[in-house]
């Protein structure tokens, strides 16, 4: 079957799977890795102290794969016209990287210096505030990552699925649903609610790809969800500032360490089987007609 949404109409990917980004904990092998599987891989910028490092990993991701990949910018502190970031698009231009995707505080002038090069624009946000502001600004489409999620998280965060209805309702652009997915039903699912890809940060890090140690690999395999500590840890709120959380819920569906590939090859396998068993037998899979985007 071909998978087709707003989002591999975008970035031309195969199927609508987004890596997350990894700060020190991605590297070109995982990002190749995943395009060359159909999915979309992403280098993350801040990994790299300097120009000739980022080319450097571009040039691996394009050793492997022909495949497009992106690459994300992220920082929580402001991004002055000297930060490395402005040189790094130029470099990620000059090589033919054509997506960029950013998750950052004060995103305005890296934003616009986007837009400046024609690159494509996807904007990462943790709350329907922040996803509108990115929209205005001028994404090409906005990640929206919900409470169940890794990474940075903000007290004001809300849920994937209420992210869904009103992304749905409030949103123009394209979005990405982000936040627990691992597996086929949580992919089908996001696309059923108007999700135009999927972004998945904690399934890939236990890949074989991944540079993260084994112990760790096997730690979050081993993760029980139902756990009230890791509960706790992933969801609640000790401060009304933002806080960082290193898994998602997503962690106690992950079963292997397994391939990216193989992850992957899974994860629409199961799908495209559970779309024919309610009867869905065509070749083209097209989830635009699900989008709010025209």
């Amino acid at each position: 079957m071909k998978w087709k949404t707003k989002i591999t109409e975008i970035v031309k990917c195969k199927y609508p799977i987004m890596l997350g980004a990894f700060q020190k904990y991605d590297n070109a092998r995982l990002t190749a890795a995943i395009s060359e599987a159909g999915g979309f891989g992403v280098l993350t910028a801040s990994s790299y102290k300097n120009d000739e490092k980022f080319r450097n990993a571009i040039h691996q991701v394009k050793e492997i794969t022909k495949n497009p990949f992106g690459i994300n910018f992220s920082a929580s502190k402001n991004i002055t016209r000297e930060h490395k970031f402005f040189r790094f698009i130029e470099v990620a231009k000059e090589e033919g990287v054509k997506t960029i995707i950013t998750a950052a505080y004060k995103i305005e002038n890296l934003s616009k210096q986007i837009k400046k090069n024609e690159m494509i624009w996807i904007h990462k946000a943790t709350t329907m505030k922040h996803a509108i502001s990115g929209e205005k600004m001028g994404a090409d489409a906005i990640i929206l990552t919900g409470l169940e999620g890794g990474g940075l998280k903000n007290p004001n965060q809300n849920t994937f699925l209420i992210n869904m209805v009103n992304a749905n309702k409030l949103l123009k652009k394209p979005f990405i649903a982000s936040g627990g997915i691992s597996n086929s039903t949580g992919y089908l699912a996001a696309l059923m609610l108007g999700a135009q890809a999927v972004h998945m940060c904690t399934a890939f890090l236990a890949t074989t790809e991944s540079p993260i140690p084994d112990n760790w690999k096997q730690k979050i395999i081993e993760t029980n969800c139902f756990d009230p500590n890791f509960i706790k840890k992933v969801y609640n709120f000790q401060t009304d500032k933002p806080k960082y959380t290193d898994v998602s819920m997503g962690a106690g569906l992950i079963e292997a360490i397994i391939p990216a590939k193989d992850l992957i090859k899974n994860i629409i396998n199961e799908a495209e089987e559970i779309l024919n068993n309610l009867g869905y037998q065509n070749e083209l899979i097209d989830f635009t007609c699900l989008s709010n985007y025209s």
